[in-house]
């Protein structure tokens, strides 16, 4: 599902949560019980050409059955801490550094089967949905939801991740993923719903606000 690559009035989007926009290569992960299948944007079979990917994910589910909606991208530096971040609470600007969990710059994102991830540099799965577990279908549970399935869906690591997300007001995160290498963020309705092969309006991409 895509978000509306727009810039909207801040009044509409004041309750969303929102997260860092992910680069690299946008990739469905299916995991059946024993192995993972991955799946780019273009509906191309990456398992192979990511594999070591594909069974960190499988050695990281906590589910019989899972179907991740994530980012594989490169991490340049290795960050201790890869433990989820707590979503019932506002991590500090520190925390959030220290969980951020997928180094300090982000590739260029990419709409061709083409891999353009650099291959000197560790490539970790971010996921950012969750929508399906042990057989059940989460495409019309809310995002926050969603959100709270997938943190105990997965045991994070080095190669597998789970994207932070804030509630507004956001000032102390845009200096911190700004330093990170983050050029946009997204903005998602809390209670939006999950629709493959559709723009979803309820979900936006905004450039990094100024200093």
């Amino acid at each position: 599902m895509a978000a509306a690559a727009v810039r909207q009035e801040r009044g509409r989007t004041r309750d969303s949560i929102i997260e860092p926009s992910w680069g690299g290569v946008r990739v469905l992960a299916r995991y059946d019980g024993s192995a993972t299948k991955l799946t780019d944007e273009d509906g191309v079979d990456c398992t192979a050409e990511f594999a070591q990917i594909a069974g960190a994910i499988a050695a990281a589910a906590l589910a019989a059955e899972l179907v991740l909606d994530g980012f594989l991208t490169v991490e340049p530096t290795q960050l201790g801490d890869a433990s989820p971040i707590p979503q019932n609470e506002t991590p500090t600007a520190g925390q959030m550094m220290t969980q951020f969990l997928v180094g300090s710059h982000v590739a260029a994102r990419m709409n061709t089967p083409e891999r353009h991830l650099d291959p000197d540099r560790p490539i970790a799965f971010v996921a950012v949905d969750l929508l399906s577990i042990d057989g059940s279908h989460l495409l019309d549970i809310p995002l926050l939801e969603r959100k709270r399935l997938l943190d105990g869906a997965l045991t994070p690591g080095e190669l597998v991740r789970i994207t932070p997300f804030v509630r507004p007001p956001i000032g102390s995160f845009v200096a911190t993923w700004r330093g990170a290498g983050f050029g946009a963020l997204a903005y998602k309705a809390p209670n939006s719903r999950y629709v493959p092969d559709s723009r979803n309006d309820a979900w936006s991409i905004m450039p990094m606000p100024p200093k």
